[in-house]
């Protein structure tokens, strides 16, 4: 059964674009476009009766409007109770925002009239009206459309979620996006019981950004003398200083057992437990000494690391140093030069990916340098100062260039939640208490809901002790 989409004959590459990954990646439906001289979008099914209309808003805007704030959906944000039409449809809450859409939401089901011989609504002769620009919406989001056109940054040059609409409008804990999907196939699924979507199981996948792959090892003299002043005076860790010496010496060819940051072996066997696949992944450059990692990938004590990372069948990826988030060449120089150590180890995987530090983006130009560099996926896009959904979906999916409109080989995977984010007090400040393991748990629900991905950072550096080990396992039931 081929999907018929009538719009408006404008944006032709983000229309393709989007409609691609909505009915393509996230349903596995065959579509078909067919520009029309209309001002909303009708989905029809090749030979088959029945018709959902939809308003179309974001990608009818006017060139000179295009990626400015006129643009952007007005706000307040009009709510719409799902539960009005009757469809089965399980969300997240039945009250869905519109981003874009009608202003006075409502879904309307028509049937035969009231002369109709048959008082029984003959489902192949509905029309369905949903009140949401599904298409211009979920472009929005999924691109960060919002993020070319608002100026806004932290002191790290990040988008930060204060900014956004989703944090703004009180949903950025919700998979807007892929609940709008689910809401259309709802609707088509009711009109035309035949189709048949893609199968999707809830999954978690868990990754770990290197930092630091020992506490001690690869200190200069002066850093190892204040990294063990820090275990006396603010961590009151006597054991782990008077060890220190000891374990920057043997650090030679491996990491010490007893280093405070190797905690790589106790990672994997946790993952291995609940049948999940850790992803490492390792800094290949250095661009801001006070920032980035202080270890270089080709040492001896890494290059161990990263064989027995391979060896147990965990994967290995990039965390691009601190200042190449609008470079590039930079992103690509490091890539080459962890591919390069990892084919003279005889590391090989099918798939290569990886985070930014600090979580640094800037749409669309580190997607570039992750193109220039072949890698398969990135998996930055979560803000730093709030946890949840920045690209409103917790699928895998293509990226796109919305300045250049033009797709690109890229798959983006949303980052969920990182654990300094919910836990540190520069952040959300919740610790590790209840609270901050509701906030998890809450994420991954629903990421469950929609039959997603529930994807969780986790520095390696960030489970010293039994009490943020039990957390990390008390998460990973």
């Amino acid at each position: 059964m081929t999907i018929i989409i009538e719009t408006p004959d404008t944006r032709a590459p983000e229309r393709d674009y989007i409609l691609g990954v909505v009915l393509v990646d996230f349903l596995g439906l065959d579509w078909q476009r067919v520009p029309s001289v209309r001002e909303d979008t009708r989905i029809t099914v090749q030979d088959h009766s029945g018709e959902i209309r939809m308003p179309d808003i974001l990608l009818q805007t006017r060139d000179e409007d295009w990626l400015t704030h006129r643009s952007l959906p007005s706000r307040p944000l009009p709510v719409w109770d799902t539960a009005e039409p009757g469809l089965p449809v399980t969300l997240v809450d039945q009250y869905l925002p519109v981003i874009y859409g009608d202003s006075h939401p409502g879904l309307q089901t028509q049937g035969p009239g009231p002369d109709s011989e048959s008082s029984t609504i003959n489902h192949s002769q509905l029309t369905h009206h949903i009140p949401l620009d599904i298409f211009g919406a979920a472009f929005f989001m999924l691109t960060r459309y919002e993020e070319v056109v608002k100026s806004d940054r932290d002191e790290h040059d990040r988008f930060p979620a204060w900014a956004s609409l989703a944090f703004q409008e009180g949903f950025l804990e919700r998979p807007i996006i892929d609940e709008y999907v689910e809401v259309l196939w709802a609707a088509m699924k009711h009109l035309w019981p035949g189709l048949k979507r893609k199968p999707r199981e809830f999954a978690v996948k868990v990754s770990h950004d290197v930092d630091g792959p020992s506490r001690y090892g690869f200190k200069t003299p002066w850093k190892l003398i204040r990294a063990m002043g820090g275990d006396v005076l603010k961590r009151m860790d006597f054991a782990s200083a008077l060890r220190a010496p000891w374990i920057r010496a043997y650090t030679k060819t491996r990491l010490h057992p007893k280093d405070p940051a190797n905690t790589f072996d106790w990672i994997m066997d946790v993952s291995e437990r609940h049948g999940l696949t850790s992803a490492f992944y390792f800094m290949c450059g250095q661009t801001d000494p006070a920032k980035d990692g202080e270890y270089d990938i080709g040492h001896p004590a890494i290059r161990s690391l990263m064989k027995n990372i391979h060896r147990r069948g965990h994967e290995i990826g990039l965390h691009p140093s601190y200042g190449t988030y609008n470079r590039p060449d930079l992103i690509a120089q490091e890539a080459g030069y962890l591919k390069t150590i990892c084919a003279e180890e005889n590391i090989s995987q099918p798939l290569w990916g990886g985070r930014m530090h600090f979580l640094r983006w800037q749409t669309p130009i580190t997607m570039h340098g992750w193109e220039q560099a072949g890698m398969d996926y990135d998996s930055t896009l979560s803000f730093a100062d709030q946890v949840g959904f920045r690209c409103g979906t917790c699928h895998e999916y293509p990226a796109f260039d919305v300045v250049e409109a033009k797709p690109l080989k890229l798959l983006i995977r949303p980052l969920i939640a990182m654990e300094c984010t919910v836990m540190g007090e520069k952040y959300m400040g919740l610790g590790t208490g209840r609270t901050a393991m509701e906030t998890f748990l809450r994420l991954r629900q629903a990421c469950k809901v929609v039959n997603g991905t529930f994807t969780l950072l986790w520095h390696n550096t960030e489970l010293p002790g039994e009490s943020e080990r039990n957390f990390y396992l008390q998460l990973l039931k």
